[in-house]
């Protein structure tokens, strides 16, 4: 009885401070390993963008929004241009931030002519030039109904604005919630 008396003296409480600093320190450690992976992945597969993140619903049935595309680099002259089959490759326009994914559907001497597979026409922006292209999808995907796919684009706020930034500062609260609740428990519980 007297032990446990001791081992209650000698128990620090709880600060919410050090809890804040603590779980911080958690997510910032979680973050660098993530993009550490990331930038791992992207050596390994050749590409910067070695996942990419389905924002669209122009590559429907064959991809839907939330999917996470694998995608590896690739030499622009072993591309496969078909309106049926051609690679879906990944890539950029000038003035727009976001990839493009896309089919290949034909080639020209001024580069690749694409097309989403749910769209009508080829995509006005073509020809796409070597320089643009970041990599193919390797077909190896995380289906949209995991959700992971749709938190990294609220998070990234490509969809949803500005749901990302109250979803972050509601977590922030819940986590400030818990740590206070956690210190009012061990407190009373060092005063029985």
């Amino acid at each position: 009885m007297e032990e446990d008396k001791r081992k209650n003296i000698e128990e620090k409480p709880v600060n919410i401070y050090q809890g804040i600093a603590r779980n911080l320190l958690l997510i910032g450690i979680t973050i660098y390993l993530a993009l550490s992976l990331f930038l791992l992945l992207g050596i390994f597969l050749e590409t910067p963008y070695p996942l990419v993140v389905v924002a669209s619903g122009s590559m429907r049935p064959t991809i839907d929004v939330g999917d996470i595309l694998v995608i590896t680099g690739v030499d622009y002259e072993k591309i496969i241009a078909s309106p049926e089959n051609g690679d879906v490759i990944v890539y950029k326009i000038w003035g727009y931030d976001v990839p493009i994914i896309h089919r290949a559907i034909a080639k020209t001497e001024d580069g690749i002519i694409t097309k989403g597979d749910a769209n009508k026409d080829s995509d006005p922006w073509s020809p796409i030039t070597k320089e643009q292209i970041l990599g193919k999808w390797t077909g190896i995907k995380i289906p949209y109904w995991t959700g992971l796919g749709y938190l990294a684009l609220v998070l990234k706020d490509e969809r949803y604005y500005p749901i990302s930034y109250l979803l972050i500062v509601l977590l922030i609260l819940l986590d400030v919630l818990f740590l206070v609740r956690d210190g009012i428990l061990k407190s009373r519980g060092n005063s029985s």
